[in-house]
């Protein structure tokens, strides 16, 4: 697994262990290493394998916490670090379909309640008891091991992860809220059929914001604006349309109703124009 000796968003997003439902971030950073942090849009479980952090989370004040603790952090908080010594640590970055398929599958028996909405500064603290460490551990014996369908049992264990973070009540809270949060729903109508073809006053109308608004807390969530993420979306999804339909049809089914910007996007994007990417296709060179 790739080690992160930094906080910048580039390389989490290159380096980044992702099965699809869960991301797993390796950071390896030496003694009085210190910067920002970010949660963006989706929580976050942080856990320390070898030192001690020194943390701000939304300007509360500094505490410091080691392998034997963890902490949870709602989407879009802003952490300053600290590290005292050198530190080895693993984060888990939770998806929204792992976090509703645990929530659904459990609502009942854990009394888990419709998500409230949150405080800014609300992160929770704990100690790691023997459950979670179990599953602690038997993730980084799956990374280690690298296993046979290491994705499925990824994702296996990350899903009993969220199952046991929903036993405590202050986690209940920050997991269940990323459900609400306007910008994960965003980001959840963009994903969808129908949010390609919608235009970003329509999104930002769904989740209950003004388009400034809407293009502020998008952007400080994602380091991207609203327009730039749903044109890569558009785009990822058009190309993937492009081993079975027209460039036209591609184009139509990802939102574009003007082809010649589609190319011109395409192209841009990709260095090479859907035709020429449907050609490359037949030829086995993608």
């Amino acid at each position: 697994m790739h080690k992160l000796n930094s906080f910048s968003r580039v390389a989490e997003r290159e380096y980044a262990l992702s099965t699809g439902s869960l991301n797993l971030l390796y950071y390896d950073l030496p003694k009085d290493f210190h910067d920002e942090y970010r949660s963006y849009d989706a929580p976050r479980l942080c856990t320390i394998l070898k030192g001690t952090k020194s943390v701000s989370v939304n300007q509360s004040q500094s505490f410091q916490y080691n392998r034997d603790q963890f902490v949870l952090l709602p989407p879009n908080s802003n952490i300053y670090m600290k590290m005292p010594e050198y530190t080895k640590a693993l984060v888990y970055e939770f998806d929204e379909q792992m976090i509703e398929g645990v929530s659904q599958r459990v609502a009942d028996t854990l009394e888990v309640d419709s998500p409230t909405a949150l405080e800014s500064q609300s992160f929770a603290v704990n100690s790691i008891d023997k459950r979670i460490d179990k599953l602690h551990t038997r993730m980084q014996e799956i990374l280690r091991e690298q296993e046979a369908c290491m994705d499925f049992l990824i994702d296996l264990t990350g899903q009993e992860l969220v199952f046991e973070l929903l036993r405590n009540n202050t986690c209940q809270s920050i997991i269940s809220n990323h459900r609400s949060h306007p910008i994960s729903k965003a980001i959840r109508i963009m994903n969808s059929p129908m949010g390609l073809k919608m235009t970003l006053a329509q999104v930002a109308e769904e989740v209950g914001l003004s388009q400034s608004s809407f293009s502020q807390k998008f952007k400080a969530a994602t380091q991207l604006s609203p327009k730039q993420y749903l044109t890569q979306l558009r785009l990822q999804s058009s190309k993937q349309s492009l081993n079975k339909l027209s460039v036209t049809d591609a184009a139509y089914e990802a939102g574009y109703d003007n082809i010649s910007h589609y190319i011109r996007l395409f192209k841009n994007a990709y260095g090479l124009t859907p035709k020429q990417y449907q050609r490359s296709l037949i030829h086995g060179s993608h």
